[in-house]
């Protein structure tokens, strides 16, 4: 009896919360989504409460205990789809899946010849570089201000790491062999994928602020985005024209 109050009055919270959020936005889209969210997890939390009911007057019943289990479940997942309706989050999951459309192109088997020369291929990749690793920091902050602080940080890190792809891209049509640019595609989907890391990471910290353990993640994931941005630097300046050259003869006077 007591459980289901607190749910009653939790879900009282949310439909105030939700009429909130979808007042405070302009934008028809957002609040129909908001309020269809919002009443889905009512809907679903129902059905839980119902569910509660007869488990608790038939605690032996099998069927009944799953049934319960799977009810919850989709109150947890509707409640998850809410979550994602506010404003903020959606933005970060724009962003999430530009990289992801952007990061595509990796997946082709070879890439054109670069029309630039090496030095203004490598100054184009490391300003970009400098650029995306600059939005991670803000990013960082963002997640943990407001909503419209998190919606504009994250909407600008995924344009300065579409950017940054396609200055990796040029590197990698400037290889001089299919294992260099073998080698600097891979770096480019590594960085892709800790930049995703990176924003979920964000969106969590933003969601619940005092949940354990999510600022250590998100900083972890900043640091694995800047390791990664580093490692192709690093790769893409070792395949420099004369480079190993100058290496190999390094070697030889050793």
């Amino acid at each position: 009896g007591r459980a289901a109050r607190d749910v009653a009055q939790a879900l009282k919270s949310l439909a105030q919360a939700s009429r909130g959020v979808a007042a405070s936005s302009s934008d028809p889209a957002v609040q129909n989504a908001m309020l269809e969210c919002a009443g889905d997890v009512m809907d679903k939390a129902g059905n839980l409460i119902e569910e509660a009911k007869r488990a608790v007057g038939k605690p032996a019943d099998a069927e009944g205990q799953q049934r319960l289990a799977q009810v919850a479940k989709a109150v947890s997942q509707a409640l998850s789809r809410c979550v994602n309706c506010l404003p903020g989050q959606r933005d970060v999951d724009a962003a999430i899946k530009s990289i992801g459309e952007a990061s595509k192109k990796l997946l082709a088997s070879s890439f054109p010849p670069s029309n630039k020369n090496f030095q203004e291929a490598q100054s184009q990749l490391n300003q970009a570089a400098a650029g995306l690793n600059q939005s991670a920091n803000e990013l960082v902050q963002a997640s943990r201000g407001t909503t419209q602080d998190l919606a504009k940080a994250s909407g600008k890190y995924g344009q300065d790491f579409n950017e940054f792809l396609e200055a990796g891209v040029e590197m990698a049509g400037q290889a001089q062999n299919k294992e260099d640019q073998t080698q600097v595609v891979s770096n480019l989907k590594s960085i892709s994928l800790s930049s995703s890391k990176l924003l979920l990471a964000a969106k969590a910290l933003s969601a619940d602020p005092a949940a354990p353990n999510l600022k250590s993640q998100l900083a972890a994931a900043a640091r694995a985005v800047t390791d990664s941005i580093n490692q192709l630097i690093t790769v893409c300046t070792q395949q420099a024209p004369g480079q190993k050259e100058c290496d190999n003869a390094l070697r030889e006077l050793e």
